[in-house]
């Protein structure tokens, strides 16, 4: 009988703690890259870019121009401090995951640019005109992320047990209340756009049945 020499198997490599999808590290990286430019830029300089880039919500329908539909865009990448940033990109590596894993970069990318103006745009239907609030940060987007999320993950099923409709909006609810409540993130000056929440997040609800087909072929 011949011995076989031991066979040397190789161990199973060590999956990493984190791992962020290309479009959320993306978004990520924008946004923070925004806030660092931003932070060294002189205050006039940094009020200018201010003025141009996030929403006037009060003045939004007034004279609507290419400047204010580029600006639908921009304010999704802009804070009101490195605490209101914080706050919303621990959100979104909290939630966007699920939603950019199983739909897909580009159409992950089309529901979180398609919420944030919609919660632009409903914040500013709503917008008391004698006020000129601006409306700036990605609270919308993200908003509308999570409504995607209960979508998808309630209708097709991903994961062992995803949690009922109910108990992941008033997961979201009870999340904006406390950082609301307790002004976790709120940028300084600026009031907390709520409209602009609720309308990115029916928005990314309506994404979710949109891109229902795709997954369904997969």
């Amino acid at each position: 009988m011949i011995d076989q020499p031991p066979i040397e198997t190789q161990p199973p490599a060590r999956e990493p703690m984190l791992r962020i999808p290309p479009a959320t590290g993306w978004l990520i990286a924008i946004n923070v890259l925004v806030q660092l430019v931003r932070s060294v830029l002189p205050q006039a300089q940094d009020g200018i870019v201010e003025n141009y880039l996030a929403v006037h919500t009060s003045a939004l329908f007034q004279d609507f121009g290419p400047i204010d539909f580029v600006s639908l865009f921009t304010y999704q990448f802009m804070h009101g401090g490195w605490d209101h940033l914080a706050a919303n990109m621990v959100f979104l590596l909290a939630m966007g995951p699920g939603i950019e894993r199983p739909v897909g970069k580009i159409p992950y990318l089309i529901i979180y640019l398609t919420a944030g103006v919609a919660g632009a745009l409903v914040q500013a239907a709503m917008a008391d005109p004698e006020h000129d609030d601006i409306l700036v940060g990605a609270s919308a987007s993200i908003s509308g992320v999570f409504g995607a999320l209960i979508v998808i993950w309630r209708l097709y099923r991903l994961g062992e047990k995803p949690l009922g409709l109910v108990r992941m909006a008033g997961l979201l609810i009870g999340m904006m209340a406390i950082t609301g409540i307790l002004g976790v993130g709120a940028p300084e000056g600026i009031p907390i756009g709520w409209l602009a929440h609720i309308g990115g997040f029916i928005a990314g609800m309506a994404m979710g049945f949109v891109v229902r087909p795709a997954l369904r072929r997969r």
